[in-house]
């Protein structure tokens, strides 16, 4: 854990397990002194059974915000006295706001993928998509893909463990199946959103050789080149990583907190920084 904030700042905490390779820090503490702003955003190791307690103790310390990723995002829900309509939807909170008026909860994830596929010369409108995983990230993912026209999939191991927010209109299907719906259908758009690929040893989820020519790979971890980006690499398929998705939400988290336009461009600096200085 980092070292606690100077007195007079304003703590804003990361919740997770893993947080030591978020690049959350490095981003915001950037956008914070380019805005002149004595905040100070710490990460935290935290999961769905330890979170409460910690979340309490922090705010007793003058929490004023806070980012939850994985395993924290849907135990971040239940902490928050109001929901944005995308949070409540998808009973999953990336994001949240302390103010006088309590703690509301937010999912950025949803405008952050939008955003990201935004900048992409992407047109899924009438096509299909196939997103692997049906977690909190999945799901948020699911959700703009849908808002974009796609006719969504999600592909996982346990079909029963799908979670809110799954549009009815979605189909879910085994990840065995993944192979043959991508042969069959042909998807606009692959996206993983599970956490494979974060292990330098993970195994790919299926043979990444049966994605067919035309659909764009889209990777949700970034800061490495995972079996699934190298796949598309090799085989000169369209890809991108979640460093989009990370900074856009990471910006709408940002203008939450402070009230003040997000410093985009010094926090892919320092994003970008980070990351060349981690293959060091």
């Amino acid at each position: 854990m980092s070292a606690p904030p100077a007195k007079g700042q304003l703590l804003v905490a990361l919740f997770g397990d893993p947080v030591a390779s978020s690049l959350s820090p490095a981003v915001h503490t950037a956008a914070f002194l380019a805005c002149g702003l004595r905040w100070a955003y710490i990460p935290f190791r935290a999961d769905a059974a330890t979170l409460p307690k910690l979340f309490a103790r922090l705010c007793g310390e003058g929490l004023a915000g806070a980012n939850f990723t994985y395993p924290c995002k849907t135990a971040a829900a239940a902490l928050c006295e109001q929901l944005s309509p995308e949070a409540a939807r998808l009973r999953a909170v990336n994001t949240i706001r302390i103010t006088g008026a309590g703690v509301e909860g937010f999912n950025t994830d949803v405008s952050g993928f939008a955003a990201a596929l935004a900048e992409t010369a992407l047109d899924v409108g009438g096509r299909d998509a196939l997103v692997l995983g049906a977690g909190a990230a999945a799901r948020a993912v699911g959700v703009a893909l849908e808002d974009a026209g796609a006719a969504v999939a999600f592909a996982c191991r346990d079909v029963t463990a799908a979670g809110p927010g799954i549009s009815p209109r979605a189909t879910v299907l085994r990840l065995a199946d993944a192979p043959a719906f991508l042969s069959e259908r042909r998807p606009a758009v692959l996206v993983n959103a599970t956490p494979v690929g974060l292990g330098p040893d993970d195994a790919p989820l299926f043979d990444y050789g049966v994605i067919p020519a035309g659909t764009f790979v889209w990777e949700l971890n970034y800061g490495r080149e995972t079996a699934l980006l190298a796949a598309a690499r090799e085989r000169k398929l369209a890809a991108a990583d979640g460093l989009g998705m990370l900074l856009h939400q990471a910006a709408r988290a940002f203008e939450l907190w402070t009230g003040e336009k997000a410093p985009a461009a010094v926090m892919r600096r320092a994003a970008d920084d980070e990351l060349r200085r981690r293959q060091l």
